[in-house]
C-alpha cells in the first residue's frame, strides 16, 4: 500500500540516464573547448576503418588546417574559424601588447573577427544566479533524501508524503523536503493495541486503514525490512545530487566568464589608451 519516492523512477531508466549523462558531459566538454568535433570523429573513423588521412593532397592540406584551427581553439578557448582569424588575432594581441591570458578564456565572450570582447548585458547575471539558486535547492532536496535515516513514502493514490522509520512517522511535502515540515508526528508509542485510531485520524486526516498500515510498520518484521530497503534505495539520490552540482557548474562558469569579460574589457581599453598616448608623442 505504501510506495517510495525512489519507486517512481524505473531502474532501467536510471542506468540509461546515468550513462547518457557521462557520455554527454564528455562530448560537451571537448566540443566546447575545441568548438568542433573533427578530431574526435577523425579518431573514431580511423579506429573503425583503419585510416585517418585523405589521399588527395588538396583535401589533406585543408584537413590539416582544420586540425590546426581546432587545436588552437582547444588550447586558447576561442572561436577561430580560419587560419586568417588566428593570424589576425595574433597580430592584434602583439600590436596592443594585450595580455593573452585575459582574452583567451572568454569562450563566446570574445569576437575574434572584430577583435573585441562582447559586453555583458545587465539582465544576464540575474538569470544565471536564478538557475544556480534553483539547482542548489534541488540538490539540497535530493541530499535530504539520500542522507535521511527514514523512508520517504506515500500511500498509493494519495498525495501526502511522509518520513517513516521504525519509531515514528513525520508529515512532509516534496516542496519542503529541506525544511522537513512536521505538521504531524505519529510515534510508535501512540499506536494503541486496541486499534482505536480516532486521535491519530483526526491529527493526520488519514483513514483508519492508512493509520493501521503506519502503526503496523512499527511492529511487523516484514515491514521493517521493507522500510530498510527503501532507505537503502534512497542512497541513489547521491547520484542526482552530483548531477545537479554538475549542472550548477554551467551557470557558474557563465558568471565567471562574465567577470572575466569585464576584466578583459577594462584591460583592453587601458591598452588602447596606452597605444594612443604612445602614438601621439
Amino acid at each position: 500500500m505504501l510506495e517510495s519516492f525512489y519507486s517512481i523512477i524505473p531502474s532501467s531508466l536510471v542506468a540509461f540516464l546515468l550513462m547518457l549523462l557521462v557520455v554527454s558531459l564528455l562530448a560537451f566538454y571537448f566540443h566546447r573547448r575545441a568548438g568542433s568535433s573533427y578530431g574526435f570523429l577523425n579518431r573514431m573513423y580511423a579506429f573503425v576503418i583503419g585510416r585517418g588521412e585523405f589521399y588527395d593532397q588538396g583535401i589533406e592540406q585543408f584537413w590539416k588546417e582544420r586540425k590546426d584551427i581546432e587545436r588552437f581553439n582547444a588550447f586558447f578557448n576561442v572561436r577561430a574559424k580560419s587560419i586568417i582569424d588566428i593570424v589576425s588575432f595574433k597580430a592584434w594581441v602583439e600590436k596592443f601588447d594585450i595580455d593573452v591570458r585575459l582574452v583567451t578564456n572568454l569562450k563566446k565572450r570574445i569576437d575574434i573577427e572584430k577583435h573585441r570582447v562582447v559586453k555583458v548585458k545587465p539582465q544576464e547575471p540575474p538569470i544565471f544566479i536564478f538557475f544556480i539558486v534553483v539547482l542548489y535547492v534541488i540538490s539540497l532536496s535530493f541530499l535530504s533524501i539520500a542522507v535521511s535515516s527514514s523512508a520517504l513514502v506515500k500511500f498509493k493514490g494519495g498525495d501526502q508524503w511522509l518520513w517513516l522509520n521504525h519509531e515514528e512517522a513525520h508529515s512532509t511535502g516534496v516542496h519542503n523536503l529541506i525544511s522537513r515540515s512536521d505538521d504531524w508526528v505519529i510515534k510508535k508509542t501512540e499506536c494503541r493495541q486496541d486499534n482505536n485510531y480516532e486521535d491519530l485520524m483526526t491529527k493526520t486526516n488519514f483513514d483508519e486503514k492508512q493509520i493501521k498500515v503506519i502503526c503496523n510498520s512499527f511492529f511487523d518484521e516484514k515491514e521493517f525490512s521493507v522500510i530498510d530497503k527503501i532507505i537503502k534505495e534512497q542512497k541513489f539520490f547521491y547520484f542526482l545530487v552530483v548531477g545537479a552540482i554538475f549542472l550548477m557548474l554551467i551557470p557558474i562558469s557563465k558568471l565567471m566568464a562574465m567577470l572575466r569579460a569585464k576584466n578583459a574589457r577594462r584591460h583592453i581599453l587601458y591598452k588602447y589608451n596606452c597605444y594612443k598616448r604612445q602614438r601621439s608623442r
